[in-house]
């Protein structure tokens, strides 16, 4: 059986970010907030550029010209009808396909990524393109929510014999739920509509299910080792780096723990306001050194680079797999856990096949900062950015 995966990956992020803790301040939040209690530093805002300029800036750092399936994942489409796909691979690279786009919040990218796979599987191995872009804005009503957002374009090519990463799309676990956690309605748009006490509580519990779904599917794979064991890193969607620390006490405590005594997700859902008594339990297993040190070594790496982006919707998860990327060994076996809100949560398994270094850190080290008044400024003018 062929192999297939990722042979090469194309970042592209906003030149100007602002500060996350100046911001905190202007909105009267606690200065420390969105560094102790997210995670965060910056934010990138597509300020005097696009979303559409940096996926092109994004797929030009792969290559792409001989393929004839494009694929992209994005929440940030103002169109309920003509796709803005077109206007990234027709209109500005000039390209005659028909781009197929997939909409499910953040989970949108790792969606278009199984079909790709799919695709070349089923076409003799031949190249497909991957492209998962997006930005996150707030209204300012949601002054906690604002602190998370973010931008960026990822680009994969996909093929057979991969360079860098093999993945198993083919024994995937998967769960998803009609739950009311996040929305953009038209009348509201480009501004979500985010209850914060459910979406919390649905990440957590859509991720586990889905990793619940995988080890059924995989138990031959395991071999009766836990998936703590198995995997030598995880990545995840991350709509700010602290969540992950959440969801690996979880998938410690389901995994190691073994107890059954406690409360629920399933009832944190029903009830919400339950959420912040749940999380003191998952708050204790944070603590515990067993747990730092597997948190540290198997989910960390792929935290570097978000704290300077902020929330990239359907590239987080991308954004996590580069991090990551940089200092994985062939051989090691990765564990990706994708969400959308909405919601639902799939997992895959997949092994390197060698490290790789794109130039977002040089991105990031060349950022400019603007000011909360020109950030005002453009979030007034703001149409679509």
């Amino acid at each position: 059986m062929k192999k297939f995966g990722i042979s090469q990956i194309g970042v592209a992020i906003p030149k100007y970010f602002i500060s996350l803790e100046e911001l905190a301040k202007k909105r009267k939040i606690s200065p420390a907030y969105p560094v102790q209690g997210l995670g965060v530093l910056q934010a990138r805002i597509p300020y005097k550029t696009s979303i559409e300029e940096l996926a092109v800036k994004a797929l030009k750092k792969i290559k792409f010209k001989d393929a004839e399936r494009f694929y992209l994942g994005t929440e940030s489409d103002p169109d309920a009808s003509k796709p803005i796909s077109l206007k990234i691979f027709n209109r500005r690279l000039k390209l005659k396909i028909v781009p197929f786009q997939y909409k499910f919040a953040c989970l949108g990218g790792l969606e278009a990524l199984i079909s790709a796979l799919e695709y070349s599987a089923s076409h003799q191995g031949k190249p497909a393109i991957v492209l998962g872009v997006d930005r996150s804005i707030y209204n300012v009503k949601n002054s906690k929510a604002e602190l998370t957002q973010g931008c960026a374009a990822v680009a994969l090519r996909i093929e057979k014999n991969p360079q860098i990463l093999e993945i198993n799309y083919s024994s995937l676990g998967q769960y998803g739920d009609d739950i009311d956690d996040f929305s953009v309605p038209p009348k509201s748009f480009p501004f979500p509509i985010v209850n914060g006490e459910l979406t919390k509580p649905a990440y957590l519990q859509c991720q586990k299910k889905a990793l619940e779904a995988w080890k059924e599917k995989n138990k031959n794979l395991l071999k009766k080792k836990s998936v703590i064991d198995f995997f030598d890193y995880f990545i995840f969607h991350v709509p700010f780096p602290k969540i992950t620390e959440w969801l690996g006490a979880l998938f410690w405590r389901h995994e190691k723990e073994k107890s059954k005594d406690h409360l629920t997700l399933d009832q944190c859902l029903k009830k919400p306001s339950l959420f912040n008594e749940y999380k003191k339990e998952l708050d204790k297993i944070r603590k515990l050194p067993q747990f730092q040190e597997f948190f540290a070594k198997k989910i960390k790496p792929g935290l570097k680079y978000h704290p300077f982006i902020g929330n990239s919707y359907s590239a987080s998860i991308f954004i996590s797999l580069i991090s990551l990327l940089e200092e994985a060994k062939a051989g090691e076996k990765i564990g990706l856990g994708g969400f959308g809100s909405g919601a639902g949560a799939i997992c895959l398994s997949a092994r390197v096949k060698s490290s790789v270094k794109t130039d977002l850190a040089i991105q990031i080290k060349r950022g400019k900062k603007i000011s909360l008044k020109e950030y005002e400024k453009w979030r007034k003018n703001l149409l679509f950015a």
